[in-house]
């Protein structure tokens, strides 16, 4: 998945990633079926619930393109859509945000990423604590260093994997979720 850098500017983004492992230590009961919904969208919506949200993109040549090679029988990648609220859906509930992104895998959302505008977060301890509350997830003990070079923090749950981060210093933000296949 390509990234956004800019100067001057804040990202900060969750990772959500569906795995098998053993009970975890942290508190963290979520998953792939419990994974949180973002402003209406969720890990494992169809292909037609996503775009029901994002209707003014459906005659952009790129949606149209990847959604052909979505359809692809053999094809074993995501394909990933990428969305401008203001432009594709008009909804309200997508005013503060600037992108959103989704992979596509078998008719089936895997991956979810939203970019807010000038989110109010400056550092990761605000960014962990803003994903716990949103989604009743465990305080910041239960989150453990992870390994990229940006400040985050991930949380191993039941059959998910959370990840946050921030980079920059200014006011873009963005959430991610994964889900394995």
């Amino acid at each position: 998945m390509k990234k956004l850098a800019i100067a001057f500017f804040t990202l900060a983004f969750m990772t959500i990633t569906a795995y098998s492992q053993a009970p975890n230590q942290s508190g963290c009961s979520l998953t792939e079926a419990t994974s949180p919904k973002i402003r209406g969208l969720r890990l494992g919506m169809t292909t037609q619930e996503l775009l029901a949200l994002f209707p003014g993109s459906t005659n952009r040549k790129e949606i149209k393109d990847a959604l052909e090679k979505s359809r692809a029988p053999n094809l074993d990648e995501a394909v990933y859509l990428t969305f401008d609220p203001a432009a594709d859906s008009g909804k309200s509930e997508f005013a503060d945000v600037g992108s959103v992104s989704a992979g596509l895998h078998k008719g089936k959302v895997m991956d979810l990423a939203i970019q807010y505008v000038s989110p109010p977060w400056e550092s990761i301890d605000e960014w962990v604590a803003k994903v716990s509350a949103a989604f009743q997830l465990p305080a910041a003990h239960g989150w453990k260093a992870g390994t990229s070079e940006t400040p985050n923090r991930v949380l191993r749950c039941v059959g998910i994997e959370i990840e946050a981060a921030i980079q920059g210093g200014g006011g873009f933000g963005q959430v991610e979720e994964y889900r394995g296949f």
